[in-house]
């Protein structure tokens, strides 16, 4: 089994991959150290590439077969034309307003953000715009490179999760924008779901890369 390495710092994620894997993940800052990558893509699809390919280079003389994998997510907001999309970790710091981003007349934010100034300045986007509620969906592309005998394979899995944003009072411990997010067929926002690691966009792009790890073994 080719050792898998995450390109993620955060631990809590690093166990959700593990457990949806169900195989041993390894945070790749545990082997090469942090590395900082500018997310200059125009998709989560790119950005995902950006950070797999970032490690290829620094894994290869530890070890001699070798799996990366890397993701990008984001909330996408139908009123807001697609937006924060790949921006969303970073929303709070565009100080444009709804109509200028909407005509996408923004310069794109470098800084990212709490979770209670980006959820704020979406609710204040909602309210500009007069709406109460947008169709919306999470979505996470994970960026998959197999290296073995100088030769790297690609893949890309993207995982959507249906739903809208509502207007809804923030919670200062729930995760992004959860607290806003209602997924299709429920009543409640993402943040107070049981069944939430078994829908979230994350869990269905991961289980696309876990069948696909199964093609290689």
């Amino acid at each position: 089994m080719l050792p898998l390495i995450f390109f993620s710092n955060n631990a809590h994620k690093c166990a959700e991959v593990r457990a949806i894997l169900g195989q041993e993940v390894l945070p790749y800052a545990s082997l090469v150290g942090r590395v900082e990558v500018l997310e200059s893509g125009a998709s989560f699809t790119q950005n995902a590439r950006l950070k797999a390919r970032a490690l290829y280079p620094l894994l290869k003389d530890k070890f001699q077969d070798f799996c990366v994998l890397a993701e990008d997510s984001g909330l996408c907001v139908d009123a807001l034309a697609g937006l924060p999309g790949i921006y969303s970790a970073r929303f709070a710091s565009i100080k444009e307003n709804a109509k200028e981003m909407i005509a996408r007349d923004f310069n794109p934010p470098s800084v990212s953000c709490s979770d209670t100034d980006n959820n704020c300045k979406l609710l204040a986007c909602l309210e500009e715009l007069g709406l109460l509620e947008s169709p919306a969906r999470f979505v996470c592309v994970v960026a998959v490179g197999v290296c073995g005998q100088g030769r790297v394979l690609e893949k890309t899995f993207r995982g959507e999760c249906l739903g809208k944003i509502i207007k809804a009072p923030l919670k200062p411990k729930a995760f992004g924008y959860d607290p806003l997010f209602i997924p299709q067929g429920y009543h409640q926002t993402m943040d107070t779901l049981k069944e939430k690691n078994q829908i979230s966009h994350r869990f269905l792009a991961l289980k696309q890369v876990q069948s696909f790890l199964k093609t290689l073994v």
